[in-house]
């Protein structure tokens, strides 16, 4: 051994250590970091480099980042230094043990069904050590983010507000937090820039830092989607069933925007030109047509439909859902033939103010409703509903 060695051979033997099982690789780690902890630390630290040995050097990085002393770490990177001018490399340092982290938060999601507006609720909630951050947005089909608001709430008081909303006829169901979370960032987009205190995206780091899915409307379980475009037709032509549903009460047209259609069937009714039963039926159809197109475009049509079946599914109605995402099928399939469908339909009827009338006579006794009348009766059947 060289003169450096032989001093530090002493300080091994002096605290009871063999250098012969350092070089081999046996000693016990927390023995040795136990002394470097002691007063004599340092001293061990320089000693150690006197062994030129990859396990001695493998011990050392394995010792430096669980050493409690500065200078008890810098003389084991003198040490390491050392070895390193004797032909043994400096280890890669052992990976860090992975550190269990915390589960993560599972957030929840709540959504209406799409109104006659074309508007929704949804909420975001994540709960908090002493309640729940809430973010409840007003989405629109398809304007976007109409509004939004972000509070600390109690559970208590997030179960009287639901129950409240419910009380008045907007009903909230369970959705995958992560599809409202896309859709809000899609409504956001669609809204363009965003007023002070309305923007999602600078809300939305409290709630995830997740990437937001691509927007798409919830799937349920509970209602198989039509298998191809004939099926959705045929479910389709029975669609005038849905008109029992409460959530389709007010989605016929408003008056303002059904004004000009209403005027064009007055001016084929009482045109002075004598038209045939069948002339008039078809200059009637070209005017559903156009007003179809206008007033329910076939891909907002098709989004809201299928928003308000998912509500329809998970409320314990799948014939109904089936048939509201058969609807949106057909229109997706063939949008110019949309006025086609019975439910589109009693839409436009139930705003267009003789667009399905037959003369008195005829009607007179009739048992079976045109769409329109339908529509109608069980719009007038009902209490008018206003949000809060």
């Amino acid at each position: 051994m060289t003169e450096r060695r032989v001093p530090g051979t002493e300080t091994l033997a002096r605290l009871g250590l063999d250098a012969a099982e350092l070089v081999a690789g046996h000693a016990t780690e927390d023995r040795v970091l136990a002394l470097l902890a002691g007063p004599d630390g340092g001293a061990l630290a320089d000693a150690l480099g006197d062994l030129p040995s990859p396990e001695v050097a493998a011990l050392l990085v394995r010792l430096e980042a669980r050493a409690p002393e500065k200078a008890v770490r810098k003389a084991i990177r003198r040490a390491l230094y050392r070895l390193a001018q004797r032909g043994v490399p400096r280890p890669a340092a052992p990976p860090e043990p992975e550190q269990s982290r915390p589960a993560a938060v599972e957030l929840e999601g709540l959504v209406s069904a799409v109104d006659g507006r074309g508007d929704r609720i949804l909420w975001l909630m994540r709960p908090l050590a002493t309640g729940t951050l809430l973010v409840a947005a007003q989405v629109n089909e398809p304007a976007g983010l109409r509004d939004l608001q972000v509070v600390d709430v109690g559970r208590k008081q997030l179960r009287t507000t639901r129950q409240r909303i419910e009380s008045e006829g907007l009903r909230l169901v369970a959705a995958s937090w992560r599809v409202l979370d896309a859709l809000l960032v899609e409504a956001q987009e669609r809204a363009g820039t965003a007023e002070p205190g309305h923007d999602y995206l600078r809300v939305r780091p409290r709630l995830t830092t997740e990437p937001p899915a691509p927007p798409a409307e919830p799937v349920s379980s509970h209602a198989q989607p039509p298998g191809g475009a004939e099926e959705a037709a045929a479910l389709a032509a029975d669609s005038i069933q849905l008109i029992k549903e409460p959530e389709f009460r007010a989605w016929g047209p408003a008056p303002e925007a059904a004004a000009p259609y209403v005027e064009e069937v007055d001016a084929i009714r009482q045109s002075p030109i004598v038209l045939t039963p069948l002339q008039q039926q078809e200059r009637l159809r070209e005017v559903l047509a156009r007003a179809a197109a206008a007033l329910y475009p076939p891909a907002t049509l098709a989004r809201r439909l299928a928003g308000t079946a998912y509500v329809l599914a998970e409320t314990r109605r799948p014939a109904a859902a089936r048939l509201a995402l058969a609807v949106a099928a057909a229109v997706r399939e063939a949008p110019a033939r949309a006025h086609e469908v019975p439910f589109v339909a009693a839409l436009v009827g139930a705003g267009v103010e003789g667009l399905f009338a037959s003369p008195e006579p005829e009607r007179e006794g009739a048992l079976v409703l045109t769409p329109a009348e339908a529509l109608r009766a069980r719009r007038s059947s009902r209490p008018g509903h206003t949000r809060g």
